[in-house]
């Protein structure tokens, strides 16, 4: 590790897979950058961070059941992860330098995190796809930064251009297409898709029934309690009752999704990593309606 690392006013940060998912990495360095902090060091991490284990040792051991570890796997495989440092050029004795990210990039929560936050204003989806992460103190950075690049940082090796970085990210936006779907988008989507599915097993009263919903917004079919609405079209017993039911959120957290696969198979759809991955998540942590 670079002996130059003043871990006083240096944070160790990610922009997770769901932000490079959803191009926001470039809008969140900016608002980071806005807030007086400089990117020092960056690398791209392609692939689970070997030492993953190691970063989340204490939730591990005392914390966590193993669907939260299942589920931060999950994340950390569905794409690339960037990993920086950055530097405070605004240091606040009052304020300390972890501090004063934390509370820019606002709360964990979505129902917590404020207006003029970073994950409230670019939209947070839940506790586990939250945009970014940001280390909670100066040893925190110092261990998470060892964790995430197998030994750390060497500042003016590690990237540390912020011209470069912002280049990385414009590749990275190019070589997919951005995800513009939340927690709302795709549960009306798989709600629709199963609709389609049991089409011919709805009575014409039914039909006109959906035909009446889809008048409505995009995302009308994720509204509170259409899931029983919409259940209550099919017949009595239908296999793909269950799913449209589900809200897929900790009150209603209905079948695995990983688990729907098979059954969304046999009629020749699945659902796509996306999908999975928000519905995974918000199973367990309340999303963003």
């Amino acid at each position: 590790m670079s002996e130059a690392v003043d871990w006083e006013h240096t944070v160790f940060m990610l922009l997770a897979p769901d932000a490079l998912a959803r191009q926001l990495g470039g809008r969140i360095v900016d608002r980071v950058r806005g807030e007086g902090f400089e990117p020092v060091a960056w690398r791209l991490l392609w692939h689970r961070p070997t030492n993953l284990d190691a970063f989340h040792e204490r939730n591990i051991t005392q914390v966590w059941k193993a669907y939260l570890y299942r589920l931060v796997d999950q994340l950390f495989a569905f794409g690339p992860t960037v990993a920086l440092l950055v530097r405070d050029n605004r240091p606040d004795p009052r304020h300390p330098s972890h501090e004063r990210l934390r509370l820019a990039k606002g709360a964990s929560d979505p129902a917590a995190a404020s207006a003029g936050s970073i994950r409230g204003d670019l939209g947070s989806i839940n506790i586990m796809l939250a945009l970014m992460h940001s280390a909670d103190s100066p040893a925190d950075s110092h261990r998470e930064s060892a964790v995430f690049t197998d030994g750390g940082f060497d500042i003016g090796t590690d990237g540390g251009d912020p011209a470069s970085l912002r280049t990385l990210l414009d590749l990275l936006g190019r070589s997919a297409p951005a995800e513009r779907r939340g927690y709302p988008e795709v549960l009306a989507g798989l709600r629709a898709r199963v609709l389609t599915i049991a089409w011919p097993d709805l009575s014409d009263p039914g039909r006109r029934v959906v035909d009446d919903l889809l008048t409505g917004g995009p995302t009308d079919l994720a509204t509170a309690g259409m899931g029983e609405k919409v259940a209550g079209l099919l017949p009595g017993g239908h296999p793909l009752a269950p799913i449209v039911a589900s809200d897929f959120t900790p009150d209603q957290p209905g079948p695995d999704p990983a688990r729907l696969q098979d059954l969304l198979a046999v009629h020749g759809t699945r659902l796509d990593p996306w999908e999975l991955l928000v519905l995974a998540t918000s199973r367990r942590f309340p999303p963003r309606r």
